[in-house]
């Protein structure tokens, strides 16, 4: 369960059991809404009251100490989902696009709504806003976005590893000394090779600065050393001329000027058939 805000009311352990079945459940269909300039997980309300009503939280319901509530119509259902907004939950929201933005506005002109500049861009995460009519029905315009997270064990362990390392780090002192010249024969090693890097990557720059004025169009040492490659490719071919890369940016040139070509042929082909 997530930590409770100081000052908040307890949740519900109903509610938080509602919660723990349908945040990660499939038949949701969740997806990513910018809300507050963060972005969260939203659902249809219809889709809630699906899975409320599927044989699968059925069988969670009839389990041995489950806190589920049992469900035997669409108005049970409703009546169980509501536990989340009356718990902070889960909250209704609306997307938000320019269209509703600026029809809102002619309806209300006072009404605090976020500058269309600040609606999100990604395709496919709309901006959400929260709606003060906390309505549950199975229409398909009605949305709710998470706002409770269940703490998964990884988190924990991956909490236990941490606290496990700086531990051990702080107990450096008390290490055997074997195992501490051999942190720092690794530490060294590191140091080497990161300098060494650095030398390199110097060294070619110098290298292709002097080929390319005397012996143009210059000279690359591992010419693959920062392209998005495996570790092994970055270091193959051993060298290579700076003509490879002129060719490419040509091949690019021509490409393109070859699609533009054969996009202007069919237009004006239809040209003509339309002066005929």
């Amino acid at each position: 369960m997530s930590a409770q805000p100081q000052g908040a009311p307890p949740k519900s352990p109903t509610a938080l059991a509602i919660a723990s079945f349908l945040r990660h459940n499939s038949q949701l269909k969740m997806r990513q809404g910018v809300l507050n300039g963060k972005r969260q997980d939203f659902f249809r309300s219809k889709r809630a009251l699906r899975a409320l009503q599927s044989p699968e939280y059925a069988s969670s319901q009839k389990k041995k100490g489950s806190l589920l509530p049992p469900i035997a119509s669409e108005e049970d259902a409703i009546r169980v989902f509501k536990e989340l907004p009356l718990n902070s939950l889960a909250i209704r929201v609306e997307k938000l696009t320019r269209k509703t933005v600026e029809a809102k506005r002619a309806s209300n002109p006072e009404a605090q709504l976020p500058p269309i500049s600040s609606l999100s861009k990604v395709k496919g995460v709309p901006t959400l806003s929260f709606v003060r009519e906390q309505v549950v029905s199975s229409e398909d315009d009605i949305y709710y976005v998470w706002i409770w997270e269940r703490v998964h064990w990884t988190a924990y362990l991956y909490a236990g590893l941490i606290a496990a390392a700086i531990f051990t780090v702080v107990l450096f002192p008390l290490w055997p000394p074997i195992l501490r010249l051999g942190v720092w024969y690794l530490s060294m090693g590191m140091l080497g090779l990161l300098a060494a890097f650095f030398a390199m990557s110097i060294v070619r720059l110098i290298l292709f600065g002097l080929t390319y004025f005397a012996a143009p169009p210059g000279l690359w040492i591992f010419p693959n050393l920062f392209e998005d490659v495996g570790f092994v490719d970055s270091f193959i071919p051993l060298y290579a001329w700076n003509v490879e890369q002129e060719k490419k940016k040509k091949k690019k040139k021509v490409t393109a000027t070859v699609t533009a070509v054969t996009e202007e042929e069919p237009a004006a082909s239809d040209k003509k058939e339309n002066k005929s």
